[in-house]
C-alpha cells in the first residue's frame, strides 16, 4: 500500500512516520522546506527557533513519539533557574511567581480587579461557547483581560481575544467552569488533585518544558529519515481505484494520501473539486507574526535576562507582544558569554506590525523600554511569517464538522495539521495518531 503526505511540518512528518511502521510505502511532497512554520536556524553560535520552541511534558502522544522513533538523547529540558516569567504593566516587569494569584496582593490589580478575583465563583456558568473576551469579562473583569488573560492569549495564540472561541481554543476551561460552576472551586480542586497523583505516582507526565538540542527541526527532519521526500506543488486531485495527484515538476499516485498543510493551501487544492469544504477551511484565518533574533554579549545584561521572558499589559503592547530569553531556557542555544533573546512582533492584535520596514529598530527599542537592554547586540536575524499561527474563532466546530464530512465521502483522504485540532507541537502530533486510527491502523 502505498500513502502520500503533504507537508513535511511536524503534523506531516510525524504521520508520515506512523504510516511507515505500518508498512505503507510512504512518499512526502513538500511545497517550500521541511519543518514547515517550526524551523530552527544555526548561525554565528546561536540556534534560533523561528516557530515554537519546545513543548510541555504533559501529553503522551509526543514522548511516545520521540522515544518510538529513537531520539531520546537528544531531549533537553528547559533550566529550573529560568521558570521566572513576568508581564509588563505600569511601566514595570510584573512577576509571575508560581501563582498567578500572587498579583493579586502585591499592587498589580486594582481593588476593583481584586475584587472581581473574589465574586468569581458566584457567576453563573454558561453553556454555550463564547469568546474568550467574553469568558473574562462575563467571570471577571476587564482588567483581568488585559493585564493577565489577554497577554497569555497573546503569547500563546498570537489572538484576538474577543474573536477566538473559548471551547476550542480552551475546552478544559469550559469544562471546568460548567463541572464546578466556577473557575477558581474547579482550578482548586484539581490543583489538590494533581499534587495528590504527583505523590503517588513516580514518572507520571508533568509540565517540564522540553525541546531538542538541535533544535525543532532536528526531530522533524528525524522522522523523516528513510522517508522519500520531494519538493513539488501540488495540484489537481483524481481517483480510479487509486489517487492520483498532480504536481508542477511530475505526476503521482497512491493508495491514499494525508493533507498536512495550511488550511490556506487545503482551499486553493480543493476549491474546483469541493468547494463547500475549501470555503469552510478557508475560515481559518491566520495571525502574522516575525520573529526577530538578537544575539549580545551576557556580560552587562540585566539580571531580567536569567528568566523566562515576559509577555505584555494589551493596553501597552506597541509592537511585540512577547520576549523570549531563550539562552536562559535551553542550554545550548547560544555560547556561554552571549545571550540569545527572541522578541515576537504582531499577531491578530498588530496585524501590520509584521511587516514594517524597521524592525531592527523596533526590537531595540522595546528591550531599552520594557527590559532596561541598553548594550548593542552583536547578531540581529528575521524571519516574517505572514500566515503565522491558525485563529480558532467562534464557529471552529463547524470547520472540524465539514473536514469529517469530508474524510467521510472522500475515503483514503486525510486531513491532519495545526488548522484544526489544536496548534502546538503536542496537539500537532497528538491529531497524528488519531489519524492513523483513522486510517485504520
Amino acid at each position: 500500500m502505498k500513502a502520500i503526505v503533504v507537508g513535511a511540518g511536524i503534523s506531516g512528518a510525524s504521520a508520515a512516520f506512523l504510516l511507515k511502521k505500518l508498512n505503507y510505502d510512504v512518499l512526502v511532497i513538500e511545497k517550500l522546506r521541511i519543518g514547515g512554520k517550526a524551523y530552527s536556524v544555526a548561525q554565528n553560535g546561536y540556534v534560533i527557533e523561528t516557530g515554537p520552541n519546545g513543548f510541555l511534558e504533559n501529553k503522551k502522544e509526543i514522548l511516545n513519539l520521540v522515544y518510538e522513533s529513537g531520539f531520546e538523547k537528544e531531549l533537553i529540558e528547559a533550566n529550573k533557574e529560568s521558570q521566572r516569567r513576568f508581564i509588563y504593566s505600569k511601566n514595570k516587569l510584573w512577576e509571575l511567581k508560581n501563582n498567578p494569584i500572587s498579583l493579586l496582593f502585591n499592587g498589580f490589580f486594582s481593588i476593583g480587579g481584586i475584587l472581581s478575583f473574589l465574586e468569581e465563583p458566584f457567576v453563573r456558568p454558561l453553556l454555550e461557547d463564547e469568546t474568550v473576551e467574553d469568558f473574562v469579562l462575563r467571570r471577571f473583569s476587564k482588567e483581568m483581560l488585559n493585564k493577565l488573560i489577554g497577554p497569555m492569549v497573546c503569547g500563546v495564540f498570537a489572538g484576538d481575544p474577543s474573536r477566538m472561541s473559548m471551547e476550542s481554543n480552551f475546552p478544559r476551561i469550559k469544562e471546568v467552569e460548567k463541572e464546578h460552576g466556577s473557575l477558581i472551586r474547579g482550578l482548586i480542586d484539581l490543583m489538590i488533585k494533581r499534587k495528590a497523583r504527583a505523590s503517588s505516582a513516580k514518572g507520571s507526565l508533568s509540565a517540564n518544558l522540553l525541546s531538542f538540542k538541535n533544535g525543532v527541526l532536528s526531530f522533524i527532519e528525524h522522522l523523516l529519515n528513510g522517508v522519500d521526500v520531494v519538493f513539488d506543488e501540488i495540484g489537481e486531485i483524481t481517483k480510479n481505484e487509486k489517487f492520483y495527484l498532480k504536481g508542477k515538476t511530475a505526476n503521482y499516485s497512491a493508495d491514499i494520501i494525508v493533507f498536512a498543510i495550511p488550511s490556506y493551501a487545503l482551499t486553493k487544492v480543493f476549491w474546483d473539486a469541493d468547494r463547500e469544504f475549501a470555503k469552510a477551511v478557508s475560515s481559518v484565518e491566520y495571525a502574522p507574526m516575525s520573529v526577530l533574533a538578537f544575539g549580545f554579549n551576557k556580560e552587562g545584561l540585566p539580571d531580567i535576562v536569567n528568566s523566562f521572558g515576559y509577555l505584555f499589559n494589551l493596553e501597552e503592547i506597541e509592537d511585540i507582544i512577547g520576549v523570549l530569553f531563550d539562552s536562559s531556557i535551553f542550554k545550548g542555544r547560544a555560547y556561554k558569554d552571549k545571550m540569545l533573546i527572541r522578541c515576537m512582533v504582531g499577531g491578530a492584535l498588530r496585524k501590520n506590525s509584521p511587516f514594517k520596514s524597521n524592525l531592527f529598530e523596533i526590537g531595540i527599542k522595546e528591550l531599552q523600554r520594557s527590559a532596561s537592554i541598553f548594550l548593542p547586540p552583536e547578531f540581529f536575524y528575521k524571519l516574517v511569517h505572514p500566515k503565522a499561527i491558525p485563529q480558532y474563532s467562534l464557529g471552529h466546530k463547524n470547520v472540524l464538522n465539514s473536514v469529517k464530512d469530508f474524510e467521510d465521502k472522500n475515503k483514503g483522504l486525510f486531513i491532519t495539521g495545526n488548522a484544526f485540532w489544536g496548534i502546538s507541537l503536542n496537539d500537532c502530533v497528538k491529531a497524528s495518531y488519531d489519524l492513523i486510527e483513522r486510517v485504520g491502523g
